[in-house]
């Protein structure tokens, strides 16, 4: 390119640019769409994660409350009688009837419960007749005594049934029969029924058979769901992918409980997932074809202006070549053409040394400038700020409850709630209920790390529900007593006292602990600087939090409200806020 005109270079340029451009354009938009799908698919997941504890947390519930029917004497003596005479049948029915009765009471979930021997007995809290006409059915679905089975889908009289079997022996004896619970399938399918995916997305469950359980399109149910799906369970309990469902390309994904073994199934529509992207896409294109019109024109322009002024320029230095140093610049000119000629004079008025030296310096000053500042952008761009995953937590919890480990639940709970919190928009004021409870969850977990601590919080929660607040003001003031207080002098921590009292039109909130306290002179620099707005280039290390809290109070509130240091020696620290009593209306 060293022999193209200087035209022809602006042009060549704006052509690899271009391409750069789109090349760039496509792989950006190639990366984002397949970053959507990929966090669409996980989103569907946590959510099919979710409905499956919600729908095992149900049917344990099912389970805890009938299972203890097939322990009772009436059920063992009726397995045991009911093959004797129609009395027989009938006196020992009775009491079943009645346990079945009193289980059923306050639980309209719940259809119908049945118990049959093994000769085909019955009795039931709706009918002797269907239960026995489904017994060789359901009792050879059974394998293992005392474990419910899901024994399928039943209809009775216009109800859908979602039948639950269990087999059980009469201790002692070879008696044996099964207990069956009809659920309605409605309470079952409320649990995906109100789910939905972007605006068309839903969710939908599949039984043990491959059958639909529920789906949003009732004709479907109890129908064979696809192949395509049937064997991918067959295979994995989850996973997800894009296929095609009702003539549309779907994002799929799928999770079977181990519990049940039902299957949950998610459909979002891939393009609802990137229509906005589509849109983005297409707009940018448009954009960009007409903003590199726009250049190219302005470049031939530009270029057709240049070319004109330096050829001007190289035919004057010509003379000068030659010892005419009588030539003249045009000095109409402005910009960069205007400055050379300007140049160009000088030069020709014997300062033409001075002149480039003073350029070059110029060009080199500029330089430096560019590379700063391209530092500077390297460094924002590293940086990274960290967002906290909800989603995670939550099936943390899940688990911890599945698991009965309510330790863990509660501290996992109590630390969504906090990430929740410091991440709000802390440019507004909150209730002083709402920082309150946010400091009890961060103390519950600092209780779980320190089994010696004693937290003792003095306050009228319902005049804490009137005062507004600051944002993340206690959680420093507390991290320092952890900090400064106990870890630094290696001790145990011990207690801790929040109180609050209304004096006059002030709100004072007292957070004292009995840790080491600071020097005297320490407290009295640090009240120094509470009590000068400008003070901020005193407070250094970790007592910046201390200060941006002071900071943020006064910006809210004014001069009269802030920061105090009560006291501060061998025997602990006591640390006030003062706030405005302003009820909350």
């Amino acid at each position: 390119m060293r022999s193209f005109s200087l035209r022809n270079k602006i042009i060549a340029m704006f052509l690899v640019l271009s391409i750069l451009l789109t090349g760039v354009g496509y792989y950006w938009y190639l990366m984002t769409t397949l970053t959507i799908q990929d966090n669409t698919m996980k989103l569907s997941r946590q959510i099919i994660n979710q409905m499956n504890s919600r729908l095992d947390a149900y049917f344990m519930e099912i389970v805890n409350l009938t299972l203890p029917m097939t322990a009772r004497n009436v059920s063992a003596q009726f397995l045991d009688k009911s093959g004797g005479g129609p009395y027989e049948r009938l006196l020992y029915a009775r009491p079943v009837n009645q346990m079945i009765y009193n289980v059923m009471v306050g639980r309209p979930d719940i259809y119908g419960i049945s118990i049959i021997s093994q000769d085909r007995l019955a009795t039931s809290s709706y009918s002797n007749l269907f239960a026995q006409e489904r017994f060789p059915e359901i009792a050879g679905k059974l394998n293992q005594p005392g474990k419910f089975e899901i024994a399928g889908m039943q209809q009775y009289n216009d109800v859908r049934l979602l039948t639950m079997a269990v087999k059980f022996f009469s201790p002692g004896t070879q008696h044996w029969g099964i207990l069956i619970v009809d659920l309605r399938l409605d309470k079952v399918s409320s649990i995906a029924k109100d789910v939905t995916l972007g605006d068309t997305g839903f969710v939908w469950i599949a039984d043990t058979e491959g059958r639909y359980l529920y789906y949003p399109d009732s004709h479907k149910w109890r129908k064979r769901i696809p192949d395509s799906f049937w064997k991918r369970i067959q295979n994995e309990s989850e996973g997800g992918d894009i296929e095609y469902s009702s003539g549309k390309k779907m994002i799929v994904t799928y999770g079977r409980s181990d519990l049940t073994n039902l299957t949950f199934f998610s459909e979002t529509p891939l393009a609802e997932v990137n229509s906005d992207l589509v849109r983005l896409r297409n707009t940018t294109i448009l954009i960009g074809i007409i903003a590199l019109l726009l250049g190219m024109m302005v470049a031939i322009s530009v270029s057709f202006s240049l070319s004109r002024s330096i050829l001007l320029l190289q035919r004057l230095m010509k003379r000068v070549e030659i010892g005419n140093l009588d030539v003249h610049a045009p000095e109409n000119k402005k910009g960069e053409i205007g400055y050379l000629y300007r140049s160009f004079n000088a030069m020709v008025n014997e300062i033409k040394n001075l002149i480039r030296t003073v350029s070059a310096l110029q060009v080199k000053e500029k330089e430096m400038e560019f590379k700063q500042l391209d530092s500077r952008m390297q460094a924002l761009q590293y940086q990274i700020n960290p967002h906290f995953l909800y989603n995670t937590l939550e099936i943390v919890n899940s688990y911890a409850i599945i698991e009965n480990i309510p330790v863990i639940s509660r501290v996992v709970q109590s630390l969504a709630r906090i990430f929740r919190y410091s991440v709000e928009n802390h440019a507004k004021t909150v209730p002083l209920s709402v920082e309150l409870a946010h400091i009890k969850d961060y103390l519950d977990i600092q209780m779980e790390r320190f089994e010696n601590l004693r937290v003792e919080i003095s306050m009228d929660e319902g005049l804490a529900a009137q005062i507004t607040a600051v944002p993340m003001m206690l959680q420093p003031l507390i991290e320092n007593a952890f900090r400064h207080g106990y870890q630094k002098h290696k001790l145990e921590p011990g207690v801790l006292f929040i109180c609050g009292n209304r004096q006059g039109e002030l709100f004072e909130i007292d957070v004292e602990d009995n840790g080491r306290g600071m020097d005297p002179e320490v407290r009295d620099h640090y009240n120094h600087i509470f009590q000068d707005s400008c003070g901020e280039g005193g407070l250094e290390g970790a007592n910046l939090g201390l200060w941006n809290v002071h900071s943020r109070i006064r910006l809210f509130f004014g001069s009269g409200c802030g920061l105090y240091i009560l006291r501060s020696d061998t025997n602990g620290t006591a640390i006030r806020i003062t706030l405005p009593f302003h009820s909350i209306r």
